[in-house]
């Protein structure tokens, strides 16, 4: 698999949960039930399966290597600021369930909100990359270059995803697509 096969294919789980997360806001939106506790299984994959791993590779492999290449690559500074603004969505309807548990109706709303904003920021975000940053990555990149991102792509994902937390967001992945997308 090349870097960026492997970072698509993590796009495919990425677009699951946000279609998700989309259909939870409806939810809130429409006075519908919703779960903390899915919103919290949400962000906790959210936290380690794309920030500490896809965010790694993307931000200390792949980018950088970017970079590095003779082809001159242009917004790596603005997609890398994606990842930031997701970030802080992530801190705030964290706080937002912890309001909700405490009683605040509020809250329920914002989280909504953080969700509707986050779905809309990663949507575009995968986009951009997939229709223009990896088409090129693969045109630019030697093959040493690729071959070299994806022992470090392996590296990251022994290092912070292991096998048995990839099985434990499988299914958690299965359950959430079950209950909200079916």
């Amino acid at each position: 698999m090349t870097p960026t096969e492997d970072l698509m294919y993590e796009h495919k789980a990425i677009r699951l949960i946000i279609n998700v997360m989309n259909n939870i806001a409806d939810n809130i939106k429409n006075k519908k039930v919703f779960y903390t506790s899915d919103v919290e299984k949400i962000v906790d994959f959210l936290s380690v399966y794309v920030e500490k791993c896809h965010r790694t590779k993307e931000e200390t492999v792949f980018y950088p290597a970017l970079l590095l290449s003779k082809k001159p690559f242009k917004n790596i500074g603005l997609i890398i600021n994606d990842h930031s603004i997701g970030k802080g969505y992530l801190d705030e309807i964290l706080c937002c369930v912890e309001n909700c548990k405490i009683g605040s109706t509020f809250s329920g709303e914002r989280i909504a909100d953080c969700m509707l904003n986050y779905v809309q920021l990663i949507d575009s975000h995968i986009q951009r990359e997939e229709d223009e940053f990896f088409p090129l990555a693969n045109k630019a990149l030697s093959a040493e270059a690729m071959i070299e991102m994806s022992k470090q792509f392996k590296t990251i994902n022994d290092e912070f995803v292991g096998l048995d937390i990839h099985q434990k967001y499988a299914e958690m992945l299965t359950t959430l697509e079950s209950k909200y997308l079916n």
